[in-house]
């Protein structure tokens, strides 16, 4: 097991965005980089607001003359640092020439500081800092045993500044922070592009502004010409660092929006971006994260008066603070990247969804019932404006769509809770990612929750997986989801089955028994389609069993369908069912998919047809060449295009699954 220092080795990435993992982690070796320059450095940082907080006394020491027990609190502190980061679905990497700006908003630090106050608040004794029997001294932190909305001021304060501080202290050591779903979306031939835009734009703004009357005209003034040169590369450093952050969160923004970038093909017009009200105003709350954060990793920190000798900043402060002049100047700034984007032919296509669900400050898909609720206020407005009704009618009409739309919500959030309930069982993408490193789930449901689910389980060099397609969507598709799920669970990681015939045959018995499935009867058929293999990562050979959903291999150009050979007819002389797999050699390179039918079934196109399977596997073929990804966002933006081209409503939830070996 590893223990909490070497926990340090399950988030480190190297630069190409691959997980490092040591083969026999070393304590003393995390110590030295990370918890000991950390600790130290945290408490050092922390000083500057000892005036802040009252009871930091003991703050005034330097850090080597601290006592072992106060020091012990530092150091505990560093080695929980990577247990908060996964929690916000973070990780590091060492960072190359400049260190890009981190996107974490106020809630995940309160997060992180309702963290802190569970771990060190509601102990008896806190090491250093918490007072005990035989500890007296005035102005130490109390021992604390209330809820976190009753921690006192200054305690909230030492916690929330102590976080902030942590992307500094990386930086220091030279990591920076990064998020799987914004690393990924970044290359840095795009980055200088976009940074030479940026700079372009801004000299053109600039030279507007700085123009001077002299005897020969106009010109240039002196003080623009000593700050800022004409040419990219010979700008300083620090600004030119500047430009580049600003470019590298680009597309950080889009993603916030539901988009990514891409250069435009030879001979094509790039897509026009339009940008609506709220899209501005979500990408400019990520500007103002980004830069935040980009002057608190340069040392600033907030004051109410603008000091560069001191570093500090009144705007270093939540968006939601700062007065509208402000936040005027961050909507403008996001309202140039359509013409970034065309100054360097890029366009923008959707992303898919699952890609964005982490990401605190992104808009989230909205669901078929939270578009009826907005429906429903539009027409409302509508008619307001087409007829003038009696005061009395008026407030009948007002009272009864007060009701209509405090169901739709009351049903709304039935459905997100019911989600909540579906994440907390469906792998999370960091397991999936220690068990295939180079794969993707591109997970759709047609209303909030699905019928669709997806199975990972590894033991050591055993990966059991499936792409599972429940009859039904929505509520009542959930809900065999939900029982289908805990019965393979039961299989694979309780009864430690891991033949997949055998897998399959625990799986229909118990949920048929389970449902009472009597078609002949009822008329009924709840039940459920599923892929289902094991690989052994060691030897690449891989146990496909499937019903009714086949499994596709692409090796080099071409795509091998494996077919699903089990059907659910139950033979009364066994009394059970009677299931088959296939065994597979693969090898390095080959892609594998596994899908329900939700995408080749799903209606669009010129003419109101299904995408068709043929359609489906042709397509992957052509995208044998691209990133997994990059293979997902493709994906989703063929059939959300095919879906869109006569307005059509999604048909059935979505699951593909994509490996590469």
């Amino acid at each position: 097991m590893v223990n909490k220092v070497q926990m340090w080795s399950k988030i480190i990435y190297n630069t190409d965005n691959q997980l490092i993992q040591d083969i026999v982690p070393e304590r003393n070796k995390y110590k030295k980089i990370f918890i000991y320059p950390i600790a130290e450095g945290l408490f050092n940082d922390i000083q500057k607001f000892r005036k802040l907080i009252p009871f930091s006394n003991r703050l005034k020491k330097e850090f080597k003359n601290l006592p072992k027990a106060e020091k012990s609190f530092w150091y505990d502190y560093s080695t929980g640092i990577p247990v908060k980061l996964v929690s916000l679905n973070l990780f590091i990497r060492p960072f190359e020439g400049f260190c890009r700006t981190c996107i974490i908003t106020d809630s995940e630090i309160a997060t992180l500081v309702r963290m802190d106050y569970e771990r060190y608040c509601r102990k008896p004794v806190v090491s250093g800092f918490v007072k005990n029997k035989n500890n007296k001294d005035k102005g130490e932190i109390p021992d604390i045993q209330k809820p976190f909305q009753n921690i006192t001021k200054d305690l909230e304060r030492f916690l929330n500044e102590l976080n902030y501080l942590i992307p500094v202290q990386l930086k220091r050591i030279g990591y920076e922070l990064i998020r799987h779903e914004e690393a990924d979306i970044v290359n840095m031939i795009m980055v200088k592009k976009l940074a030479r835009a940026i700079h372009s734009k801004y000299l053109h703004e600039i030279r507007n502004q700085n123009m001077v009357q002299t005897g020969n005209g106009l010109n240039i003034s002196d003080d623009f010409k000593n700050k800022y040169a004409s040419d990219f590369d010979d700008l300083p450093v620090e600004i030119k660092y500047s430009n580049m952050d600003n470019a590298i969160h680009i597309p950080t923004k889009l993603l916030s929006i539901g988009y990514r970038i891409r250069p435009v093909k030879k001979g094509f017009k790039p897509a026009a971006l339009h940008l609506n009200d709220k899209e501005i105003e979500t990408m400019a709350r990520v500007e103002h994260l980004r830069w935040s954060w980009e002057k608190r990793l340069n040392g600033w920190t907030f004051d109410d008066i603008k000091n560069e000798k001191k570093k500090t900043h009144p705007s270093l402060i939540p968006y939601s603070e700062l007065d509208e002049p402000e936040k005027e100047k961050d909507r403008e700034l996001v309202k140039l990247i359509p013409a970034l984007l065309k100054d360097i032919d890029y366009e923008v296509f959707p992303v898919n969804p699952n890609r964005i669900k982490k990401l605190s400050y992104s808009i989230k898909p909205q669901s078929g019932i939270h578009n009826i609720l907005d429906e429903t206020r539009e027409l409302n407005d509508q008619i307001r404006k087409l007829v003038k009704l009696p005061a009395e009618v008026e407030e009948m009409v007002r009272i009864r769509n007060l009701k209509i739309e405090e169901a739709i919500i009351e049903v709304e959030h039935s459905y997100n809770y019911a989600q909540h309930i579906q994440e907390t069982f469906l792998p999370d993408d960091f397991y999936v990612r220690e068990c295939f490193p180079d794969s993707f789930i591109l997970f759709k449901p047609k209303d909030i929750v699905s019928g669709d689910f997806y199975f990972f389980s590894k033991h050591n060099d055993l990966i059991i997986f499936a792409a599972v397609d429940c009859t039904g969507h929505g509520i009542p598709g959930a809900l065999l989801s939900t029982i289908g799920y805990g019965i393979l669970d039961q299989a694979v990681n309780e009864i430690k089955l891991n033949d997949p015939p055998e897998i399959l045959h625990h799986l229909y018995s118990k949920i048929h028994r389970f449902l009472r499935r009597e078609t002949d009867r009822t008329g009924l058929s709840d039940d459920m389609d599923i892929v289902l293999c094991t690989l052994n990562s060691r030897t690449n050979i891989l146990n496909y069993s499937g019903v009714k959903n086949p499994l596709y291999q692409v090796r080099k150009d071409e795509l091998i369908e494996h077919r699903a050979t089990n059907l659910l007819e139950k033979r009364e002389e066994e009394g059970g069912y009677h299931f088959t797999s296939d065994t597979i050699q693969l090898k390095p390179g080959d892609t594998i998919y596994l899908c329900s039918d939700g995408y080749s079934d799903q209606f669009g196109g010129k003419y109101h047809k299904k995408y068709q399977t043929t359609r489906l596997k042709r397509f992957l073929q052509n995208l044998r060449d691209c990133s997994m990804p990059e293979q997902s966002d493709r994906l989703f933006e063929e059939i959300e295009q095919w879906r869109e081209e006569k307005n059509e409503n999604q048909t059935d939830d979505i699951l593909v699954i994509g490996i590469r070996i």
